[in-house]
């Protein structure tokens, strides 16, 4: 009987623990994934303006909760036919430093018309920052 209680007393305190760091690992594994995301998708907006992809020029636009990759000379003013948009995990929020909340990548060169970062947080915890400098370059940090 004694032996039945041991087995599930460990049996538990395993339990417990896993559950934590499977909570903290899939957390981290949201954020991680959402800021690769964001980065692959900055580039591919630099690399459709470099190779002048509709003879038009590309960018990114971010809100809150969401970022639509667009085509056009300002998202205002963008061909919506051609939208990308893509909904951030309800965990998930973002902020960005880049005027207008916009990057625009120039046809056939791909630099930015605004430099800056963008935030991704998490609401339990964690954040990440991604860089787009003069050059055009997007860093994940």
């Amino acid at each position: 009987m004694i032996e039945l209680l041991i087995v599930i007393g460990i049996t538990t305190i395993l339990a417990g623990v896993s559950s934590v760091v499977y909570g903290n690992l899939q957390v981290s594994s949201q954020l991680n994934e959402t800021s690769a995301q964001i980065t692959q998708n900055l580039r591919i907006a630099r690399e459709q303006s470099s190779s002048g992809l509709n003879n038009i020029a590309h960018g990114v636009e971010f809100t809150s909760s969401q970022y639509t990759i667009y085509q056009g000379a300002s998202y205002a003013t963008r061909d919506s036919s051609y939208d990308r948009v893509y909904s951030l995990p309800s965990a998930v929020t973002l902020s960005t430093t880049l005027t207008g909340d916009e990057v625009l990548f120039s046809k056939g060169v791909g630099i930015p018309s605004t430099t800056g970062t963008i935030t991704i947080t998490h609401s339990v915890n964690g954040s990440k920052t991604i860089s787009v400098n003069n050059q055009g370059i997007i860093l994940e940090q």
